[in-house]
């Protein structure tokens, strides 16, 4: 069978909405199949998109999205261009997999497809309620209802997308991300009887990940007073004018630390997440945490209230605000000495919400997708020796 994975991400980094589709490619090219994948000519000698030619799979290139002025022509006429659209034509696929880092990004991919009668499913990683249709409504609901299935990484995405779209998308279901840790990632704690480390594990995006509102809260005369000291892991567009913030405020606890691939390294040294979101889809860094054993303090935007249980496996601001993240973060100094308790509490939770093999149910679920006929035969058997027990050690 033929599979087309088109990823419209859009950015000079490889990001976390990459991971399902890229693992999924190979899983199914592993089985036999041939695949097919368009990047974005940002990430094309990335180390990851490389591996992926080495591994089989055919990759070519489209146009970044661009910002400014030029962005809604230029998108309209270079993203999934002719060119490109006409390489997934040759390519001939049985599903094309549309992987979309927010709510839009791959509509000209899903008409083309439409009007070549090839069936599509559409991944959305994340979403906000800054982000409305406008005159690209007609295009959204038909891309959307046309797709054989629409995959969000959270409930919560999904539901807005319906609001957005003033559809109830039947066609619509969860799929998980894959995540950086191992079943037995479980984390010793680390005791520290003078410092309470606090990490921030995330790209360094003020508009999406909102780190400008902790810095604001930590320095407030109550936070200055107490043994706390805050890691930014991550990198990212905001890392120079983030540590103009950190020293204009004079937070001196505060420290950068860079890009970080062992997860577990950031859990042994840290004892809760921080993580104030302005919009997510479910970020990986949660859901590693917990697995790790550590409480988080999110805002309740995207997934992180569908994982994080106010008061029990963490605490959750009820909006991305300096005043309701200040409130979350003095909730959980208060209740610091439980801290470990309720880090256990949320890798018992995560073992049940996330399965731990989510590319194998992925792909399980694209399969399903193939219009029943002599050839979806051969994609079922070729499916039949994947182990889909969720949670079964990689």
């Amino acid at each position: 069978m033929r599979f087309a994975f088109v990823s419209t991400m859009h950015g000079g980094t490889w990001g976390g909405s990459e991971e399902l589709w890229s693992q999924a490619a190979l899983r199914l090219r592993d089985l036999g199949h041939e695949v097919f994948a368009s990047v974005s000519e940002w990430i094309r000698e990335d180390a990851r998109v490389i591996e992926l030619s080495k591994r089989g799979i055919h990759i070519e290139t489209h146009p970044g999205r661009q910002s400014g002025r030029v962005r809604r022509i230029y998108n309209r006429l270079a993203h999934g261009g002719p060119k490109e659209l006409d390489l997934l034509k040759r390519f001939d696929p049985d599903l094309v997999i549309i992987s979309q880092g927010h709510n839009a990004g791959g509509f000209q991919w899903a008409r083309f497809c439409r009007g070549m009668s090839i069936q599509y499913v559409i991944v959305m990683h994340c979403n906000s309620e800054y982000w409305w249709f406008g005159d690209e409504l007609g295009d959204a609901i038909e891309t959307y209802t046309g797709a054989k299935r629409v995959f969000g990484v959270s409930r919560a995405n999904l539901d807005l997308l319906r609001l957005q779209l003033g559809d109830p998308l039947a066609n619509a279901e969860v799929a998980r991300s894959p995540f950086n840790v191992t079943s037995d990632a479980l984390s010793p704690w680390p005791h520290d009887g003078q410092v309470y480390r606090m990490a921030s594990v995330a790209r360094l995006s003020l508009a999406a990940k909102g780190q400008d509102l902790l810095l604001q809260v930590l320095a407030q005369p109550e936070w200055r007073d107490r043994s706390v000291e805050l890691n930014l892991f991550g990198t990212g567009q905001d890392e120079t004018i983030l540590r103009r913030m950190i020293k204009a405020l004079g937070l001196e606890s505060v420290r950068l630390r860079g890009h970080v691939r062992d997860i577990r390294s950031v859990w042994a040294e840290n004892q809760i997440l921080v993580l104030p979101s302005r919009y997510e889809g479910l970020p990986l860094s949660l859901v590693e945490a917990m697995w790790c054993g550590r409480p988080a303090i999110v805002t309740n935007v995207g997934g992180n209230a569908e994982l994080c249980k106010d008061g029990e496996t963490g605490f959750v601001a009820s909006a991305p605000t300096v005043r309701s993240f200040a409130h979350a973060l003095e909730r959980a100094w208060d209740r610091r000495g439980e801290w470990q308790q309720i880090g256990l509490a949320a890798r018992r939770e995560v073992e049940i919400k996330i399965p731990f093999n989510p590319v194998v149910l992925f792909c399980e679920r694209l399969a399903a997708c193939i219009p029943a006929n002599a050839s979806d035969k051969a994609v079922k058997e070729g499916m039949a020796d994947v182990e889909s027990t969720p949670n079964k050690t990689r």
